[in-house]
C-alpha cells in the first residue's frame, strides 16, 4: 500500500497559479543574457532567429544595434528589418524602434535589441521594456538582449563592483515573465581579446572602455553575478516542476540544508553547525520551527527568539510551520524546497518511543539527514509573558475537576437504581469530554484517572472496593480507563488548537485593519490614528510612531496619535533603528535598557520611519508576538511609501509641466530675440562704416546690443545642455588655440584687465571639443571682469597630472562671498551683491560644457586671494 503524497502548501498554490497565469499570457519572451557588452548576445539572438526561419516563423527586425561589427551585420541578411521611426527633437532627427508598424505587420517573432534602452523623448513609451510589454500583450513573441547591470534587483551590486552608475533599469517582474532566459556566457580572458581585436568597441572607446569598466576583476564578477542569477532562476523552476508533479524525493542538484528547532538550550548550537556546513558545501540554508498547538512558557519563548535572531543574523531563511507533527512538517518542507540534507540534533537518551531523529530518518527518502551532537547553550530562567486574556490558576483547575467528579458520582449514584453501573460509566466521559474542552491536559487527566477509580469503588460490584469480580468488568473498567485518557487528551489539543488558531485568527485580522484604516482613509493622519488604535488594542501596549519627514530625515516628535512620546534616552533608540534599519530597544541586543522596543519601517526601498511597543514592565516580548510586530511594521511601511510615490508622482507632475513651460518659454524668447538682434547689430556695423555718422548713442547702443546677445546666446547653450541632444565634436587641439578662442568671445572687457597665460612648453595636444572649451572658458573670463575692479590681474595656468591636465583660472578680486562659492554653478545663481545685469547662467553653462566631454569643474577661494576656477579633463596625448 502507497503512502497518500503530502498535501501542497496553499501558499505555494497560489503562488504557482499566478506564475502559470503570467505565463499563459499569449506573448512568449525569450532574453539572451550577458554579464556585459561584447559577449555576443546579439549574435546568438540572429542565429536563434535564423534557426526559427528556416523553420517557417515569419520573423521581424524591429531594432537591432549592430555596432559597426561585421559579423553581426552578416546574420541580418535576408530577414525583413524594420524601418526605424525618424522623431523630431528640438531640431534633431532621432531614430526608435517603431512600436505601432509592429503591431501592424503582427508577426509571429519580434527581434528587439537592448532592452533597458531609454527612448527618445515624443515615444509613447519611456523604456524599450515597456514597447516589449505591449506587443506581449498583444499576442507576439519577442527576442531580445539584456546585461545583467540593468536588472533591478542587481544593480547595487554592479554600482559596488564596477564604481558606474547605473541609470538604466529593467524591473525583476519582467524577467518573471520570460519563458526563457538563455545566458551567453564568456570568459574575461576572452572579451578582453576581442576587445582587443575591435569586436566590441572601436578606436578610443576601446580604449576607454578597457581603463574603466571593462578590467578583468570586473568582469570576472560580472560573470559569476550573471551565472548565480541564472542558476537562482533554474533552482526556481526546478522548484515549480517539483512542486507541480509533486515530487517528494530529493533531486541533488545543489546543496540546501535544513535545521529544525524548537526552544532547547541545544537550538543555536545546531544552527552554527548547519551554518558552517552550508559555508563549506556552497549552500544556502534554511531554518524552521513548527508551532506546535500547546503554547510555550515564558522560559521557552526567550530561547526561542534568541535561536530565531541568531538565525537571521548569520544569514537563514526563517521558516515558520504550524502543526503537531514535527518530523511530518519538516519532511513536507524538505520536499517542497528541494532540501538535500536535514539537519537534526542527537537526541540525550533513549526515550520510549521513535525520537525525532530516528523518524527523519525512517521517513526521509531521497533526503540525507546528519545526527550531530549540539552543545548546549545556557539555560534562562523563566520570565513573565504577556498577560493572558483568560487567566486560569492550574490550583482551581484541579480544584474544578474534583469538584466536576464529585457532583457526577454524586448523581450517579441517586440513579443507579433506574440506571445501573453501565449507564454510569457514560455520564462520567461526559464529564471528562466537558472538562477537556475548559480546563488544561493536567487537570483533565487526572479527572479521567479518579473517574476510573470512582466508577470501580462505587459502582462496579462489589462496590466500595477496588475489587472487580467479572472478567467483563474487568475489561470494561480498562476500556474506560483508556478511552478517558484518550478523551481527554485528544479534546485539550483540540481546545490548544482553536486557541491558536483563534489567536492566528486575531492577528490576521488585525492586519488587515491595520492595512484597510490606513490605505483606504480619505486622510492619511485618520488611517495612521486609526491603525495605531488597531495595534495598541491587539497587543495591550502604548504604541508610538515617528514617521520620516520630506527631507528623509526623522520628524523631531512622534505622531500625534501616539499613546506615548519618546524621551531623549529614547530618542537616541529610535535614531539608531531608523539609521541601521534593525530593531533596537527593550528586548533586543541593542540599546536593551530603553523602556521600547523600536521596529524600522523598512520597506525593499527605504526606510519610512521608526514604530515603538512599550509593554508593561512586567511583560515580555515573546517570538509570536515580535512576528505579528514585524508584519505589522512592514505593512504600515508599505502604506507609508504608497503615499510618499502617490505625492513624489504628483510634484513630479507639477514640476515637468512646470518644466515644458519653463522650456518652452526659454526656446521662444531666445529664438524671438535672436532675429531682431542680427538685425541691430548688422545696422549698427553699417553706420560705424559711414565717416558721416556721428550720432553718439551708437556706441552705447552697441554695447547692450552685445550684452544682450550675450544673454541669448546663454539661454540657448542651456536649452542645448538640458535637452541631452549636445554632442560634444572631440578632436586634437592645441589649448593655446582653446585659450586664445576664449579671450575674443569673453569680449572687451577682458582687455581691461591685465591676462597672464602660463603653459607648459611641453604641453601637448589634448583631445576635446575646441568650440565648446573655448566658450566654457570664455563665460569664466567674462565673469572674472563682471565681479572684479578694471586692472585687476587675471591668470590662466595650464599644469599636467598624469593623463588629466588642469586649466586654472584665478583673478585677484575680492573672490566668493559667503557660501555663494557652493552655488556658482547653480542656474540663474547671482551672488548677493553682484553687478546690474546678467542672467547667472555663464558659470552653469561652463559646467555643462565641461561635464558634456568628461570633465569637471571646481571653485574656492584662493588661499591668497581672489576666486579660482580650476577645469579638469581628460584625453591627454
Amino acid at each position: 500500500m502507497h503512502p497518500e503524497p503530502p498535501r501542497p502548501n496553499p501558499d505555494a498554490l497560489l503562488a504557482q497559479m499566478q506564475k502559470e497565469h503570467s505565463l499563459a499570457q499569449p506573448g512568449r519572451l525569450h532574453i539572451f543574457l550577458g554579464m556585459c557588452p561584447g559577449v555576443g548576445k546579439t549574435y546568438a539572438m540572429l542565429q536563434a532567429a535564423r534557426q526559427r526561419a528556416k523553420e517557417g516563423v515569419e520573423v521581424l527586425v524591429g531594432v537591432v544595434e549592430t555596432h559597426g561589427r561585421h559579423e553581426t551585420s552578416a546574420l541580418l541578411e535576408g530577414l525583413h528589418i524594420l524601418p526605424r521611426k525618424l522623431l523630431d527633437h528640438r531640431g534633431y532627427t532621432l531614430e526608435e524602434f517603431d512600436v505601432d508598424e509592429v503591431l501592424r505587420l503582427r508577426p509571429q517573432l519580434v527581434l528587439v535589441d537592448e532592452l533597458a534602452h531609454t527612448n527618445a523623448p515624443g515615444s509613447r513609451h519611456a523604456k524599450r521594456y515597456q514597447d516589449v510589454l505591449e506587443l506581449m500583450d498583444a499576442g507576439l513573441d519577442v527576442y531580445t538582449t539584456l546585461n545583467v547591470q540593468h536588472i533591478e534587483s542587481q544593480v547595487d551590486i554592479v554600482q559596488q563592483i564596477s564604481g558606474v552608475a547605473i541609470q538604466e533599469k529593467v524591473p525583476d517582474s519582467l524577467l518573471d515573465r520570460a519563458h526563457e532566459i538563455q545566458l551567453i556566457d564568456l570568459s574575461a580572458e576572452k572579451l578582453l581579446e576581442r576587445m582587443a581585436e575591435g569586436k566590441v568597441y572601436m578606436g578610443e572607446r576601446a580604449e576607454h572602455a578597457v581603463s574603466n569598466f571593462f578590467k578583468e576583476g570586473t568582469l570576472t564578477a560580472l560573470r559569476e553575478l550573471a551565472l548565480r542569477f541564472t542558476a537562482e532562476r533554474v533552482d526556481r523552476d526546478l522548484e515549480d516542476i517539483r512542486r507541480a508533479r509533486r515530487v517528494t524525493s530529493a533531486w541533488k542538484t545543489h546543496a540546501r540544508l535544513l535545521v529544525g528547532i524548537g526552544p532547547s538550550p541545544y537550538a543555536e548550537s545546531l544552527i552554527r553547525w548547519t551554518r558552517r556546513a552550508a559555508a563549506r558545501l556552497d549552500g544556502s540554508w534554511i531554518v524552521a520551527w513548527v508551532e506546535r498547538s500547546a503554547p510555550l512558557s515564558p522560559a521557552e519563548q526567550e530561547v526561542l527568539t534568541r535561536a530565531l535572531g541568531l538565525a537571521r543574523r548569520l544569514g537563514a531563511e526563517v521558516v515558520t510551520l504550524t502543526g503537531d507533527d514535527v518530523a511530518e512538517a519538516l519532511l513536507q518542507l524538505a520536499s517542497e524546497r528541494n532540501v538535500s540534507q536535514i539537519v537534526v540534533g542527537k537526541p540525550d537518551k533513549r526515550t520510549w518511543g521513535s525520537s525525532l531523529a530516528d523518524r527523519l530518518i525512517a521517513e526521509s527518502g531521497d533526503i540525507d539527514v546528519c545526527v550531530v551532537r549540539p552543545v548546549a547553550g545556557r539555560q534562562l530562567t523563566a520570565t513573565t509573558t504577556l498577560p493572558s486574556s483568560i487567566p486560569i490558576s492550574q490550583v482551581a483547575e484541579y480544584s474544578w475537576a474534583v469538584a466536576l467528579t464529585f457532583v457526577l458520582t454524586s448523581l450517579c449514584w441517586a440513579l443507579l437504581p433506574i440506571t445501573g453501573y453501565t449507564f454510569v460509566a457514560l455520564v462520567l466521559l461526559l464529564g471528562v469530554m466537558a472538562a477537556g474542552m475548559r480546563f488544561s491536559r493536567g487537570p483533565v487527566l487526572a479527572m479521567a484517572s479518579v473517574s476510573a477509580l470512582a466508577w470501580n469503588y462505587f459502582f462496579i460490584p462489589p462496590q466500595f472496593t477496588l475489587h472487580i469480580d467479572q472478567p467483563e468488568d474487568m475489561l470494561m473498567f480498562g476500556m474506560f480507563f483508556l478511552v478517558a485518557l484518550s478523551m481527554g487528551h485528544l479534546t485539550t489539543r483540540l481546545r490548544q488548537r482553536e486557541a491558536a488558531e483563534r489567536r492566528r485568527q486575531r492577528q490576521t485580522a488585525a492586519l488587515l485593519r491595520v492595512t484597510q484604516s490606513a490605505a483606504l482613509a480619505a486622510e492619511p493622519d485618520k488611517g495612521l490614528h486609526e491603525a495605531l488604535r488597531v495595534i495598541t488594542d491587539l497587543l495591550q501596549s502604548s504604541v508610538s510612531l515617528v514617521l520620516r519627514q520630506s527631507d528623509h530625515t526623522l520628524s523631531p516628535a512622534a505622531h500625534t496619535s501616539s499613546s506615548f512620546q519618546p524621551n531623549s534616552k529614547e530618542w537616541g533608540v529610535v535614531a539608531w533603528s531608523f539609521d541601521h534599519k534593525q530593531a533596537a530597544g527593550r528586548f533586543t541586543d541593542t540599546l536593551p535598557e530603553s523602556d521600547a522596543t523600536w521596529f524600522p519601517l523598512q520597506t525593499a526601498t527605504s526606510t519610512m520611519g521608526v514604530l515603538g511597543i512599550r509593554l508593561e514592565r512586567e511583560a515580555r516580548l515573546d517570538f509570536t508576538t515580535r512576528q505579528t510586530i514585524e508584519a505589522l511594521a512592514l505593512q504600515l511601511a508599505l502604506v507609508l511609501e504608497k503615499e510618499h510615490f502617490i505625492q513624489a508622482a504628483s510634484r513630479a507632475e507639477v514640476l515637468e509641466q512646470s518644466e515644458k513651460l519653463r522650456q518652452t518659454l526659454l526656446d521662444s524668447v531666445s529664438h524671438e530675440l535672436k532675429t531682431p538682434l542680427a538685425i541691430i547689430k548688422a545696422s549698427l556695423e553699417g553706420l560705424s562704416e559711414q565717416p558721416t555718422a556721428t550720432n553718439l548713442y551708437t556706441g552705447e547702443i552697441a554695447t547692450a546690443t552685445t550684452r544682450l546677445q550675450r544673454v541669448v546666446d546663454h539661454l540657448l547653450h542651456m536649452t542645448r545642455i538640458e535637452s541631452a541632444v549636445m554632442q560634444p565634436h572631440l578632436d586634437w587641439c592645441d589649448i593655446r588655440d582653446v585659450i586664445q578662442a576664449a579671450r575674443t568671445a569673453a569680449g572687451p572687457a577682458v582687455t581691461a584687465h591685465p591676462l597672464s597665460v602660463f603653459i607648459p612648453d611641453t604641453m601637448p595636444l589634448v583631445r576635446l571639443d575646441h568650440s565648446l572649451t573655448a566658450q566654457a572658458v570664455a563665460n569664466i573670463l567674462h565673469n572674472a571682469t563682471t565681479y572684479t575692479p578694471a586692472g585687476t590681474a587675471i591668470e590662466i595656468r595650464v599644469t599636467l597630472q598624469g593623463d588629466r591636465f588642469y586649466l586654472i583660472i584665478r583673478d585677484h578680486g575680492p573672490g566668493f562671498a559667503g557660501e555663494s562659492v557652493l552655488r556658482v554653478f547653480e542656474k540663474f545663481y547671482r551672488a548677493p551683491g553682484s553687478p546690474a545685469g546678467g542672467t547667472g547662467l555663464g558659470l552653469a553653462i561652463a559646467r555643462g560644457f565641461v561635464r558634456a566631454q568628461g570633465g569637471e569643474i571646481s571653485a574656492r577661494n584662493h588661499p591668497d586671494g581672489g576666486a579660482e576656477v580650476a577645469l579638469e579633463m581628460k584625453h591627454v596625448f
